[in-house]
């Protein structure tokens, strides 16, 4: 479990369950828990409250996606063949919180350390966006989910680099 990253003022709530999550779910919101407390990204935060509000509302709606399909093949392991268990939606908010992953590593002012482990980071969930399968779901999902709408305006998106 990864709750002790996670806090009332990071990106991730404390009462996630992230317990057995898909591997690169996992890292999504063990990279978001990470740079919650970094000096620069709390300075954005404050400075931007409502995108602090909707990138933890969307931590929580990813978690939750992770644990239904987690909780659907309970005792067999997350395997590749269980993408298909998620919703065109929820692949849509796994695309955003990739992109506000990458926003957060192109920010300037991080430490070197935190920076190069956001960058690993990212070029391991690359992986996913770049398949055909997310891809066709994002666009299947068009627009969203409206309470992300906001959010999804502010945070560029990320070409996922090539595997």
């Amino acid at each position: 479990m990864l709750g002790m990253l996670y806090g009332k003022n990071g990106l991730v709530p404390e009462d996630i369950d992230d317990a057995d999550l898909a591997p690169f779910l996992y890292l999504t919101m063990s990279t978001l828990g990470l740079i919650g407390d970094d000096p620069v990204v709390q300075q954005y935060l404050s400075v931007e409250p409502d995108s602090h509000r909707a990138i933890r509302e969307l931590s929580a709606a990813v978690a939750a996606a992770g644990v239904r399909v987690r909780d659907t093949t309970k005792h067999h392991g997350f395997l590749e063949e269980h993408m298909n268990e998620f919703t065109a939606e929820e692949f849509w908010m796994f695309n955003l919180a990739v992109d506000v992953i990458a926003m957060f590593a192109t920010m300037g002012g991080l430490s070197p350390k935190t920076r190069a482990q956001l960058l690993s980071d990212l070029r391991t969930l690359d992986y996913h966006p770049n398949t055909h399968h997310w891809k066709h779901q994002v666009k299947k999902a068009g627009a969203g989910p409206g309470k992300f709408h906001q959010l999804r305006a502010h945070v560029p998106q990320h070409k996922p680099r090539p595997a």
